[in-house]
């Protein structure tokens, strides 16, 4: 037994750490912590009673103010006789444990309610915005992800005899009486206590996550939440004609109750609640007071760079379709202008969607087929192309003369890889890009073979398809571009592909995606990972001394912006045809709400995993042939036998292959979004072999893994990693200086491989 003073705020016990101790609290207040809540230990408790069966804690044990302690060693499960010889310390232990058992059930009841209550919440607001909107004959927007939740549901709830159980067996506890039986007593209950215990614990770091989920519907980082939903909808019908005043202070109420109810949830300290709370009453001040002016008759709307009346005639006049097309095309665009839920289930909405879709297609690739011939697109057509856009009243007006003012001036880049879909159906027209894979991953010249296979066409009909221009386009059109619309959309089951106001969650000059901000968010990505858009490939120079050498070489992807107004970005193919320097080809829409930024990073996540499987081949996951595939691959396929591992981290890795719905590649991208957003900046969130195989395989730069080192999470595996490029690099400075004693220059290619073996 050994006294111990702790000072205020250390840590006694950190989680993951092996449990060779319970410590006796004679002074001072303990916090014990777990994912997502806390709860008290003061003198006379005890910790590692939670872990005592388990021998690793779960829990991290830290000094809410200067703590003495008594250590008892433990060996294995078994007491030290310091205990089991002394009746009042295994009174201690045990009453101890029923206090911290009781105060997890008290945690476990209180999630329970909080839980239903935060969805029931959710739920009834929800419903009193959409029949706001409705009222006022405005499309409801929605909520990413809202129609997925359901109410909280725990897979493995504890037994419902639990509690009351805990209840009697204290009362008989009372009148306990120590004797040399006692001993195996005190054991039994603390391995059976510590079992359960741990069990309530992790149900309520299971609540604890689910409230969070909750949560992020009201108010979240990107800025796509229910709170965005009611400030748009505050703007819209403050100081509008017709409006009492008392339906806009009813939506600026439920503004504040929605802050007040997450500041109550703990999230008044949090960083991005703050940035957008400001961001929020920033907005609601603008909308104030623009009310105020468009009231007194200060107010004007933006007039556009050219009279859009009747775009809808002058598109269809453009696209030359059928009469039927048209006219039914109009009827439907019209019916839909009218429908105050545009994002409704009904079986009548859906099936005009689906209408309009279709219809849509069809006249956007007759459009686009005559302004093949057509040196001065007419402006309304470009923004069709561009932007969806088909009508002035259904996109609003406001909307319609931004996109009017900006079509002939996007903020794209082909020359950088950044292209409006138009822009990129002229590059496959022109004959400067391949048209892109189908959904099915056939490209062009393969997806013409299949076709000659089940006699569509004959062989001299494919012969002539693979060079004829229009062909190849007509396949983008038809085959690649439809899909990623949907895509990029983000919400598959209300998508329809014309621009409508309901759609618009944000200023649109805010969300318009440009190739400045792409390659920003991109070079943040490759500052951390540098080795991201990086292929290995063959150079060879006999006359200067190279006959054959490996050396990487940096192909950054095409970004192809969609017309729509979306939440998702598309990583469509790793490569163009089967060369694999070649840039990868990425979607996003061209008006994003969602962070870029995070987009870019699951993007480039994905890109990795699908390069490496290129690479590899049939043995991407043969963990015999080391790559990035197979070692992940082999990871999560038997991390329940892997003894690097605890079992709260274990238990950890189900849960998330459960939010990646059991996909190894959703698996990585997750881990790789931590990686990059969060592990690089020195806060380590993966356990210790998914941080050692994306170091291995994802590398930090210099500077990063620098200040890395001094953290012991990192110091094995950078160890490891500096040995191996070591190397390499001794190898290349050989190969240089080899090279130069012949008098010859070495070559670029040689000189950017030794550059980027330091990096």
């Amino acid at each position: 037994m050994e006294m111990k003073e702790v000072p205020q705020g250390q840590t006694i016990v950190a989680s993951g750490q092996k449990m060779d101790a319970v410590y006796l609290i004679t002074k001072g207040t303990v916090s014990a912590v777990y994912p997502g809540g806390k709860y008290l230990l003061n003198s006379g408790d005890v910790i590692g009673l939670c872990e005592f069966k388990y021998g690793e804690t779960i829990m991290e044990y830290r000094a809410e103010e200067a703590v003495s302690v008594f250590a008892y060693p433990l060996d294995g499960v078994k007491l030290p006789e310091e205990i089991t010889g002394n009746a009042e310390a295994l009174k201690y232990l045990i009453l101890s444990h029923f206090r911290q058992i009781y105060e997890m059930f008290r945690q476990y009841k209180r999630l329970w309610s909080e839980c239903n209550n935060l969805f029931d919440y959710l739920n009834n607001s929800y419903k009193e915005y959409t029949a706001m909107c409705i009222k006022y004959n405005l499309s409801p927007g929605e909520l990413a992800g809202y129609g997925e939740l359901s109410r909280i549901s725990l897979s493995e709830d504890i037994p419902f005899w639990m509690i009351g159980y805990y209840v009697t067996l204290k009362k008989a506890l009372n009148v306990w009486e120590f004797d040399k039986d006692s001993i195996d007593f005190a054991h039994g209950f603390l391995l059976r206590t510590s079992e359960d215990m741990c069990a309530v614990v992790k149900l309520c770091s299971q609540m604890q996550a689910y409230k969070k989920k909750v949560c992020s519907f009201f108010i979240s980082e990107s800025g796509m939440d229910f709170l965005e939903l009611l400030t748009v909808l505050y703007g819209k019908v403050a100081g509008k004609d017709g409006i009492e005043a008392d339906s806009t202070a009813a939506v600026r109420k439920k503004m504040d109750d929605v802050t007040k109810l997450m500041e109550n949830q703990g999230l008044a300290e949090a960083s991005f609640y703050r940035s957008r709370k400001s961001i929020f009453e920033k907005k609601v001040e603008a909308i104030r007071q623009m009310s105020a002016g468009s009231k007194e008759g200060g107010q004007t709307q933006p007039k556009p760079v050219e009279d859009l009346t009747g775009s809808l005639q002058k598109i269809l006049a453009y696209a030359k379709c059928d009469d039927h097309t048209g006219t039914s095309f109009t009827k439907h665009i019209q019916k839909y202008k009218q429908i105050a839920n545009k994002n409704g289930t009904e079986e009548d909405v859906r099936t005009l969607r689906h209408k309009l879709t279709k219809e849509f297609y069809q006249i956007y690739g007759a459009a686009f087929k005559n302004s093949l011939q057509d040196k001065e697109v007419p402006t309304v057509v470009k923004m069709l192309f561009n932007f969806g856009y088909v009508d002035e009243e259904l996109a609003g007006e406001k909307n319609a003369a931004y996109l009017c003012s900006i079509v002939n001036s996007l903020p794209t880049a082909p020359e950088r890889g950044v292209y409006s879909i138009y822009e990129w159906l002229m590059a496959v027209y022109e004959e400067r890009k391949e048209p892109s894979r189908n959904e099915f991953d056939l490209d062009y010249a393969a997806y013409l073979v299949e076709q000659r296979k089940t006699g569509a066409i004959t062989k001299e009909e494919e012969k002539h398809l693979l060079t004829d221009r229009t062909a190849k386009v007509i396949y983008e059109l038809e085959n690649m571009f439809p899909v990623v619309n949907k895509i990029t959309y983000g919400r598959i089951t209300t998508f329809c592909p014309v621009f409508s106001e309901h759609n618009v969650m944000k200023p649109l000059d805010t969300i318009l995606v440009s190739a400045d901000t792409i390659h920003n968010a991109l070079d943040s990505i490759r500052g951390k990972d540098f080795g991201a858009y990086y292929r290995e490939t063959m150079f060879s120079a006999p006359e200067q001394g190279v006959p054959k050498e490996f050396v990487n070489v940096e192909i950054l992807p095409d970004f192809i912006l969609t017309p729509n107004v979306g939440v998702r970005g598309v990583m469509w193919q790793e490569i163009e045809g089967k060369r694999r320097t070649t840039p990868a080809r990425m979607m996003s829409s061209i008006f994003q709400l969602e962070d870029l930024s995070l987009i870019l990073t699951r993007l480039t996540g994905e890109f990795r995993w699908e390069m490496c499987k290129r690479v590899q081949g049939a043995r991407w996951n043969d963990v015999s042939e080391r790559s990035l595939t197979s070692e992940y691959f082999d990871y999560i396929q038997f991390y329940r036998k892997n003894q690097e591992l605890s079992t709260d981290t274990k238990e950890k890795i189900k849960n998330d292959m459960a939010r990646a719905k059991n996909s190894f590649k959703e698996m990585f991208i997750m881990d790789y979004a931590t990686w990059i957003l969060f592990e690089s900046n020195g806060s380590p969130r993966l356990n210790k072999v998914a941080r050692g195989i994306l170091y291995s395989y994802c590398t930090f730069n210099a500077a990063i893994r620098e200040k890395l080192k001094a953290n012991p999470m990192y110091r094995e595996i950078s160890e490891k990693y500096e040995i191996r490029m070591g190397q390499k690099r001794h190898r290349i400075e050989n190969l240089c200086q080899k090279i130069r004693s012949t008098g010859k220059p070495v070559p670029e290619e040689i000189e950017k491989e030794k550059d980027f073996l330091y990096m």
